[in-house]
């Protein structure tokens, strides 16, 4: 009787070991809601995502454009520019990707997309010497963790 009773505590310690945090398989990046994209290996497009002003009713609303952007290339890369699907995107100003320094971390956006009204915008992303990354970017309405993040670019 010893025996079956120890067997059941082993087996019952065995199963809720199971669901130990270090069990779980480990993840290789955070989740998030944007667009993610790899070109060559080499650049990486990271959350990409549009973030809804504050009047959507207006004819052709302005929406901020947020995205990480990693080269992990041996030489610095510049973004040429960005096209929307039938909107035009404004750059915050130049950019410039330098080896393993990821840039638009931070909680201002890269630029502004007009002329949008679709819940994912086509849209691509050209750099210089290395080709485009095309991603379909969701457009986040302001609420929850979106709620206070500015809508247009600083400057």
């Amino acid at each position: 009787m010893r025996a079956v009773i120890s067997a059941a505590i082993g087996m019952a310690m065995a199963a809720t070991s199971c669901m130990s945090v270090g069990s779980y398989p480990s993840q290789t990046h955070m989740p998030n809601n944007g667009a993610n994209a790899d070109l060559k290996g080499v650049l990486h497009l990271r959350n990409a995502f549009l973030l809804s002003g504050a009047e959507e009713t207006s004819p052709s609303p302005q929406l901020a454009l947020y995205a990480v952007l990693i080269n992990t290339g041996s030489q610095p890369v510049r973004l040429d520019g960005i096209t929307a699907d039938g909107g035009s995107v404004q750059l915050a100003g130049p950019i410039t990707l330098p080896p393993n320094q990821p840039v638009g971390t931070g909680d201002k956006p890269i630029g502004t997309v007009t002329g949008v009204r679709s819940a994912t915008v086509p849209m691509t992303f050209a750099f210089s010497g290395t080709g485009p990354i095309r991603v379909n970017v969701p457009v986040q309405p302001r609420v929850g963790q979106y709620a206070n993040l500015p809508t247009a670019p600083a400057g």
